[in-house]
């Protein structure tokens, strides 16, 4: 009634944020569930890889950071690809968000040992190894700088683990050097 004003624009904010991290921990709960109801089908994984990440690009240009996809054509795979899609774009979303001003951003999709390796590469600030394994765990942010100004939640990676672990794949993240992340996601073929 009295019009806008700052305190009905912080509402606001906050609202739509606290609606999105609902959504998220409502998905990720239904991931988890015993009984989660997947489209297991045949599609062309390259092609979905590809366009999701070209949706991604022109925000990495935006950010001058470099950007790019190494995906052999005609690989497919059985799984859900919704899934496998949203999967893709929290990877990428997490590279973009914690790799530095002029970063470099990597996405590769190859053939393994029976199945298939997905990996997200970015280099960032400095991170420890020590921390890799809690990066998948909830509301786990390694950086306290990582806060609510970078968009998240800090519960992505650990919907991404709960996406790969429903497919029996499994995930990982390394560091050669500390600063660099490389995120792999191995699915076997079934």
């Amino acid at each position: 009634e009295q019009g806008e004003n700052v305190w009905m624009t912080d509402i606001r904010k906050q609202t739509q944020r606290l609606s999105g991290l609902i959504q998220e921990l409502v998905y990720l709960s239904r991931m988890e569930e015993k009984e989660n109801h997947y489209q297991m089908i045949d599609f062309p994984i390259s092609d979905m890889v590809s366009e999701t990440a070209q949706s991604f690009e022109a925000l990495a240009v935006t950010q001058g950071k470099n950007f790019s996809v190494h995906v052999p054509p005609l690989l497919s795979y059985c799984g859900d690809e919704k899934a496998l899609r949203h999967l893709v774009s929290i990877l990428l979303d997490n590279a973009l968000k914690y790799s530095e001003e002029q970063g470099t951003i990597t996405l590769s999709l190859e053939k393994a040992d029976r199945g298939l390796k997905l990996t997200v590469f970015n280099t960032c600030p400095a991170i420890k190894k020590e921390n890799l394994n809690r990066l998948f765990e909830r509301f786990y942010r390694g950086d306290k700088s990582r806060n609510s100004q970078t968009g998240g939640y800090g519960i992505g990676l650990s919907i991404a683990k709960a996406i790969v672990e429903a497919h029996r794949g499994t995930i990982k993240a390394e560091t050669t050097d500390g600063h660099s992340l490389s995120i792999q996601v191995f699915f076997p073929q079934k």
